[in-house]
């Protein structure tokens, strides 16, 4: 299916781009909704590394391009009207979000906010609404018409508690403790110790300089002995949730934002929900779309704008 086309013979498209700290996804449509194509690519935090953030946005427009049956280089000539709506980690950071629109000059409009934002956007339908949000990192977010409300989400290691990468530097803190004989060996230390020497590291150096997402790498070897029973990692993830519900009940506790519907969101929502404490979980409501979808609404906004 091609794309619009106007009068001047000019195709218009509209792009939303949800830029996270691991991965990028940018999703094609018609104005009218109509989805043409999705692309993906890496990291796109444009606080951490704005130029690495502006290729994977770049990587991933033209792999969805390309999966439209459109063509990269009618974009980059101006033959191909792209009006995008970005949800990009780090967008919080003073100037970042300017910075990347100047080096990302190609999109005929454009509108940045923080993949929060999107995030929580995109599960309210538009609406107003309150996420915690827990993948490689976690942030809690909320809107109130103009108001909007956050906590936590000031970046890994020192916040972020409760994320993949909290998780992943627990566990490798208990291995090393074990290590040193600090605390008594467990079922956990035996196989994290296991995993990493198998993927060829040295346990003792492996986390030396490590990422978030290196850390996030390692939480399927503790939810995996979670659920098997193991004692150690399944503390772990109890205080992983109780992490997350204390940004909750933070946010929430908000005047005006304690009667905001409530979502869990991200990779890890499934695995943490049953670890959160009651008073939060029992005011989750299901996501009615994500960080594509909220970033969509942005990029309808950056064309309507131009009607």
């Amino acid at each position: 299916m091609s794309a619009s086309v106007s009068a001047s013979g000019v195709q218009t498209v509209l792009a939303a781009i949800d830029g996270g700290a691991t991965k990028t996804i940018v999703r094609l449509a018609l104005p009218d909704g109509t989805v043409l194509g999705e692309g993906r690519s890496g990291s796109a935090n444009i606080a951490s590394d704005i130029h690495l953030a502006c290729q994977s946005v770049r990587t991933g427009v033209d792999e969805a391009l390309r999966k439209a049956g459109l063509s990269p280089a009618d974009f980059t000539s101006g033959a191909l009207r792209i009006f995008a709506g970005a949800g990009l980690a780090g967008a919080e950071v003073a100037d970042s979000a300017q910075r990347f629109s100047h080096l990302c000059t190609d999109f005929a409009g454009l509108e940045i906010r923080t993949d929060a934002f999107t995030s929580c956007l995109g599960a309210h339908g538009g609406a107003d609404g309150a996420v915690v949000a827990a993948g490689t990192g976690s942030v809690a977010y909320a809107i109130r018409g103009a108001e909007i409300r956050r906590a936590g989400g000031w970046g890994f290691p020192q916040s972020d508690e409760g994320s993949g990468a909290w998780i992943g530097l627990e566990a490798v803190r208990h291995m090393l403790n074990v290590q040193d004989r600090r605390t008594p060996k467990s079922r956990l230390s035996s196989r994290l110790w296991a995993h990493l020497v198998e993927t060829g590291h040295d346990p003792l150096c492996w986390s030396i300089g490590a990422s978030a997402a290196r850390f996030a790498s390692l939480v399927p070897v503790v939810v995996e002995e979670a659920r098997d029973g193991e004692p150690v990692a399944g503390s772990i993830l109890n205080r992983a949730g109780a992490e997350l519900g204390r940004l909750a009940v933070a946010l929430l506790s908000e005047e005006g934002f304690s009667l905001l519907s409530f979502c869990l969101l991200g990779g890890l929502a499934p695995v943490i929900a049953p670890h959160l404490p009651e008073i939060v979980r029992h005011r989750l409501t299901p996501s009615q779309g994500n960080a594509v979808d909220g970033a969509m609404r942005l990029a309808v906004r950056a064309y309507e704008s131009t009607i």
